[in-house]
């Protein structure tokens, strides 16, 4: 598993967590975070976040700890998503090159 996750990776990370919602990302002029804006079906924006830090977006675990509030912050405003986990980046020079037999 990777230890970190770029900005790139985490925005689209956080781009497919708010299904069947749009969500829209954005790295900030700072470099050192993002945006994110939750989307219903007619593209009206329902819910932002101006800035998930680096400290934030690198860490997988911290990432999908901000998405979950986010969740569950629509959820509460009576919004149903659809199921979601944070999906594990694997670093594929970690996997062994040919499978344990069994």
């Amino acid at each position: 598993m990777s230890d970190h996750l770029d900005i790139d990776t985490a925005m689209k990370v956080a781009n497919s967590a708010f299904v069947p919602l749009g969500c829209l990302t954005a790295a900030n002029p700072d470099g050192a975070s993002f945006s994110l804006t939750v989307l219903d079906a007619q593209a009206a924006p329902i819910l932002s976040v101006e800035h998930v830090h680096l400290n934030q977006f690198s860490n997988p675990v911290r990432l999908g700890g901000v998405i979950e509030q986010v969740r569950q912050d629509l959820a509460r405003k009576g919004y149903e998503l659809s199921p979601w986990t944070m999906p594990w980046i694997i670093d594929p020079s970690s996997l062994p090159e040919t499978p344990p037999n069994y």
